[in-house]
């Protein structure tokens, strides 16, 4: 067999579990560190899981299997955690001796904490400070750009590897582009802010919003300066760490902004729907 035939045989044997749709298990220890407000929600301060993370602290989806209620904060816990193409999951948790792990399995307390900032988070009602930009095209973007338009806006990074964090908020935002723009043509806008900076420039976040629309016009994309970023992200109440220099232990955070530059809404973690959204963007719209 001739070598680039070769070659391709391999690729697409590693591609086969992906095309296929099928998941993958990883065994994972950490510690509770808390849980959600939804009550399957909860979150581990875990090892590095290899192959897919560093250690950090996250949020998982618990499986309708587990009984988050028996968990306590600062139990040393074994589960696997599950993702498909477009869900993960945590199943199997077995609560283990306490002395199994370190105190912080991370290696310090990774419990992410905004970055110290005079600057209140914004809540609904308040009107968005001037925060400068830079959009797919290299170009300079304002969120005050958007001032007389409805704006729908949400935080990713592209590299992010859990479907249903970062990837979710895209394929909602792809949902949404499409109801929305059948309805109101151009008239609401849409933004997705790169928290990854040194990574995501122009030319990446080009690539990655050609897998979700074909109209950047009306849905942009935007990075900017770790100044920039920094900054637009605590007024949302985002926080973003870095852990091994590709993967970041982060919130997420989608806002519906009014014409008149004030905050109408914000919807925090990836528990939204794109009608939920799409309800609040109607009622902006078509008020009475």
């Amino acid at each position: 067999m001739p070598f680039p035939y070769l070659r391709l045989l391999f690729v697409l044997i590693a591609l086969l579990p992906v095309l296929a749709g099928c998941s993958r298990s990883y065994d994972v220890r950490g510690r509770v560190a808390g849980f959600g407000d939804d009550g399957r929600t909860v979150i581990v301060e875990h090892e590095a899981i290899p192959g897919l993370m560093p250690a950090m602290t996250m949020p998982f989806n618990a499986d309708a299997s587990v009984d988050v209620q028996a968990l306590q904060p600062g139990q040393a816990i074994r589960f696997t955690f599950v993702v498909t193409r477009d869900s993960s999951w945590i199943r199997d948790v077995e609560v283990l001796p306490d002395d199994a792990l370190p105190r912080h399995p991370a290696g310090a307390d990774t419990r992410p904490r905004p970055a110290p900032d005079e600057r209140p988070i914004l809540q609904p009602g308040d009107p968005v400070p001037p925060v400068a930009l830079i959009d797919q095209d290299g170009a300079p973007l304002a969120l005050s750009d958007f001032e007389g338009q409805p704006l729908l806006l949400t935080f990713i990074y592209t590299r992010c590897p859990i479907p249903d964090f970062c990837p979710r908020m895209s394929r909602h935002f792809a949902t949404l582009q499409d109801s929305l723009t059948a309805r109101y043509g151009e008239a609401v806008r849409q933004l997705s802010i790169s928290f990854d900076p040194a990574h995501d420039t122009p030319a990446v976040l080009r690539d990655y919003a050609a897998r979700y629309t074909t109209n950047t016009r009306q849905w942009v994309f935007a990075t900017g300066t770790p100044e920039q970023i920094a900054r637009v992200t605590h007024l949302f109440g985002v926080y973003a760490t870095t852990g091994d220099g590709q993967t970041i232990d982060h919130n997420l955070a989608t806002a519906l902004i009014g014409p008149d530059g004030r905050v109408v809404e914000i919807w925090r973690g990836n528990r939204w729907t794109p009608d939920e959204v799409l309800a609040a963007v109607h009622r902006l719209m078509e008020p009475g």
